[in-house]
């Protein structure tokens, strides 16, 4: 029998050609699992790499047949095939390494519940400072929240710094009456 170009011989029939593929992929099937799993820890993706690379290998050489004209070595063409699947994989791996969400990370903000504890707390200090006798609410305004002196205030009121330092202590001590008295409500 003469050989053709594609490596069959001219009268062989498609059985034949069928087997001699077969062959080639058998042995190139050892070889790139071997290949792929000495890459690949994990054996459930090595093996989805061995059989889509086979798969396209297949593929080509049912198109082209193997030989001059189509794949001359179905082992190597395999393994180039299975060597560019790993290099997905990894860049998959890789990118879902870096979009994966660490449970151990905390938000910095609030839960939702000590969201609305902060706003009923926030409610509840506006509403006493609210009812604070007016000097008192002014005192303790200057002091607490713009960061006046006590010597500033007096200036700017006309007080006494003891004055002053009464109506701070009055008022602080009127906010945390409300506080208690609240948490015990609750």
């Amino acid at each position: 029998m003469a050989s053709g170009a594609n490596g069959y011989g001219a009268n062989e029939g498609a059985s034949d050609r069928s087997g001699a593929l077969l062959g080639h992929i058998t042995h190139a099937m050892a070889r790139v699992r071997r290949y792929v799993h000495a890459h690949i820890a994990n054996r459930a993706d090595a093996e989805d790499i061995v059989q889509e690379s086979l798969a396209r290998t297949l593929r080509r050489a049912g198109e082209t047949g193997i030989g001059e004209r189509g794949i001359a070595r179905p082992d190597h063409y395999a393994i180039s095939i299975a060597r560019n699947l790993m290099a997905d994989h990894a860049r998959h791996a890789a990118m879902a390494d870096e979009c994966a969400i660490d449970d151990a990370l905390t938000c910095a903000a609030p839960l939702p519940d000590q969201h609305v504890q902060h706003r009923q707390r926030l409610a509840l200090f506006t509403a006493t400072l609210e009812a604070m006798p007016p000097l008192r609410r002014e005192v303790f305004r200057r002091r607490r929240l713009e960061g006046q002196s006590r010597e500033e205030i007096a200036e700017a009121l006309g007080l006494q710094p003891e004055a002053v330092k009464k109506h701070i202590s009055r008022a602080m001590a009127q906010l945390a009456r409300a506080l208690d008295e609240a948490e015990a409500a609750q």
